[in-house]
Formats: structure tokens, sequence, C-alpha cells
């Protein structure tokens, strides 16, 4: 619940003579009367003129909280408060911004920021990646050939700089680092006071991240449901795992998806719709420098296809009662065979029972499970080695097993 403040904004004094209506002509003495226009506004969000959000608040108050004044609210009784934190800064507002500036020099390190909820209804906050660049994971690289490496359990980890949330008694997020911006993390909120973390090692990367932090009250269903670290509305729209290069209109042999990441993604059922279905947004051919925009783990043989269930141990996403779209999928009807996990080298898998998987990008993967999530999953290693084969080496034959996803999502109607 909003504070509501009152305003004093103006005392007029009268002074009021009374004359007697008597003979005597005599004068009462002037009275005074006080007359106050009262104003209340509440501290809800607003938007400034340089283009963020703020907190609607007189200006003593926003002041006093360390903001600054953007343009003014309530009808010019509020001014829109900017609340920017710097590194070691502790807060309990709501629409908040932690920002690092582009930099090569070395940030402070570790880097913290203390984000406490507002109020005891606060069940949700959220940051939002406006911009988001530190240093990326150790690297792999896909080759043509047996890669002659033995680097698997090093790729993919955050061995230089690394950012992660807190949430004391519920699930944090994963530990990410690279190129995420545009990208967004909910967690669910905690009694105790949550840790943005930014570690950094080295010098002479360049860093810059400006996070918008907002906070949703219990029931507010635009924080999400509970558990799910992103959330996705909307009839159509993207998703990626972190660090993926979601701006290119092509996926590199050293494109590599980071290692001990387990959430999940859900995505808002929108009315009228009951069903939603994924592809790669880059489908690629699958041959050397064409690779689509998925490829996690390794396959069942050494075929270069999809992998379904048990042939995904690894790294994977779970997405429960998946169906491939090959023109037969309806909605409403029911397949008789559905998946659960989807890995390999394509997003596909066979629409025979026991087979080993499918082999394109072009094909929708489906279902018609509510509520409609997806569960990514990647374990701390990548397995290399000078071994040939899909099914034991994931730098060997393009498209790569380290590359991790991005993909479109549409609902489909019921």
């Amino acid at each position: 619940m909003s504070t509501w403040f009152a305003i004093l904004t103006l005392s007029v004094v009268l002074n009021i003579d009374h004359v007697a209506s008597t003979s005597s002509n005599s004068t009462r003495d002037g009275k005074l009367f006080s007359i106050f226009q009262v104003v209340t506004f509440p501290n809800g969000v607003c938007t400034g003129s340089s283009s963020r959000n703020g907190t609607c608040y007189r200006a003593d108050e926003c002041e006093s909280r360390g903001g600054s004044s953007s343009g003014t609210c309530a009808q010019g009784f509020g001014v829109c408060c900017i609340l920017i934190l710097s590194c070691g800064s502790t807060s309990s507002e709501n629409c908040t911004y932690l920002v690092q500036g582009t930099t090569t020099a070395p940030p402070i390190d570790p880097c913290t920021f203390t984000i406490c909820k507002t109020s005891p209804n606060i069940c949700r906050i959220r940051l939002d990646f406006t911009a988001f660049s530190i240093a990326g994971p150790a690297l792999g690289t896909v080759v043509g050939a047996a890669a002659a490496t033995n680097n698997g359990g090093a790729i993919g980890d955050c061995t230089t700089d690394s950012f992660s949330i807190t949430s004391p008694g519920n699930m944090g997020s994963p530990v990410i680092c690279g190129t995420n911006t545009d990208q967004h993390m909910i967690v669910d909120a905690s009694d105790q006071c949550h840790r943005a973390s930014f570690d950094f090692g080295g010098t002479g990367t360049t860093r810059q991240f400006d996070i918008k932090v907002t906070q949703y009250a219990c029931g507010d269903e635009n924080g999400g449901p509970d558990g799910c670290l992103q959330y996705f509305k909307g009839n159509t729209g993207t998703f990626s795992s972190f660090n993926f290069p979601t701006t290119a209109t092509s996926v590199t042999d050293s494109v590599t998806h980071l290692s001990n990441q387990c959430y999940t993604m859900c995505f808002r059922q929108e009315p009228g719709k009951c069903a939603i279905c994924f592809q790669p947004v880059i489908a690629g051919t699958g041959m050397t420098g064409d690779q689509g925009s998925f490829g996690l783990s390794l396959t069942s043989d050494a075929t270069i296809a999809g992998t379904q269930d048990g042939g995904c141990s690894e790294d994977y996403l779970q997405i429960g009662g998946a169906e491939m779209d090959d023109g037969s999928f309806v909605v409403g009807s029911i397949s008789a065979i559905s998946h659960n996990r989807i890995c390999g080298r394509f997003f596909s898998f066979s629409i025979a029972a026991g087979a080993v998987g499918g082999i394109v990008n072009t094909q929708s993967i489906c279902t018609q499970q509510r509520p409609f999530r997806v569960i990514f999953k990647t374990d701390a290693d990548e397995v290399t080695g000078a071994i040939a084969g899909a099914n034991e080496n994931e730098q060997e034959a393009f498209p790569g097993g380290i590359i991790g996803f991005h993909l479109n999502y549409a609902l489909q109607d019921c």
C-alpha cells in the first residue's frame, strides 16, 4: 500500500472587522480565520524526463533518499525521484537502478548491491538488464573434425567476471557472465534482503551494466508465477540462454552457453490460446559456418541429430508433453508420441518410436501442457577430447553441442 502524504500548501489569514449594528458604533476585536488547502498523492511509479522510471516524492523526500529529481508528478506537487545506486548501496525503494558506465578500469570488486523489500506485501523482484556487458565465460570452439582438447571442464565457466542475485529462503539466480543486454531475471522476494553481486577479475575488459530493479506486490501478475526466473508475455516473442548473441544473424563456432544453469522460463497463457510452439531463430544448415541457434550436449549416437528424453542427461531443455509439428500437430488432440527433454545438435526429435532423433531445425516443437514452462539445465562440464562423433565430443562436428539456444515462441489458438 502506498504511503500518503499531506502537503500544507497555503495558509491565508483574514482580518475581519465586524461593525456593530448598535448605536454605540463600538467595534469588536478582529477575528483570525485560517484556511488550509490539503493536497495528497501516492508514492507511485512515474516517468522521469531522463526516460527512466522513478517514484513520486516531495522534493525534500527525494533528496533525503539520495535520489535526483527528473521532472514533476502529482500535478506538479511532487518530483519524479530517480534512485541510482552505486556499489555497496542498500535500498528498500521500488524502481531503482544499478549502474556502471562503460569502463576499462578495474571496477570495485566485489560490487554488491543490497535490495530489501519495500513492504511486507512484496512477492517478486525483477531485474531488467537494459545494458549488461562483463567478461564472458571460457569459450569452446566447434570444429569439423575431432577436437584434440581437454578443456571441457572450463568451457562455459565464468572464470573472470560473474553476476548473481540471492533470495534467502528461496532459489536465487544462476551465476552468469558475458553479454546479457535485454535479458531479465525475477526472484521470489525474501523477508531478508537480496544481494546482487558482481565479481570482477583481471583488467583490460570493457564492462558496463544498467539494471532496473522493480518490486511487485503479491498477486500482481506482472511479477510472474513463483519460481520462474524469466517471464514472457504476448502471443509471440523470443528467448535465449544467457550469453547468447541474440542480435547476431549467424552463429559462430565459439558461441558458448554457461555452465551450471538450472532455471525455469514461464510464458503467460494469453486469452484464447491453448498451446505453445518453439522454433530456432536461426535454422542453419548444420554445415561448417552455418550453425542454427540451438545446440546442447551430446547426441544418442554418432549421428549429428536432435535427441530426446533418456539421451539428454547433461544439458537439455525440458518441455513437458513436447510434440514435433511435422504438419500433424493439432491443438486439442492427444499425440501418441511426446517427449519431455530436448538436446543434441538440432532442435528436433524423431516422431517415430525408438528412433534416434531428428536432423532439422525448421520444424516446431509444441506442447499443450499448461502452465507453459521450459526448464533449462546444464551441468558443470562439456564433453571434449580427441574423440570423434557427436555422441562423444560436444565440439566435434557442426552444429556444436556447446551453443545454447535462441528460440522463437508462438502461442496457438484453442
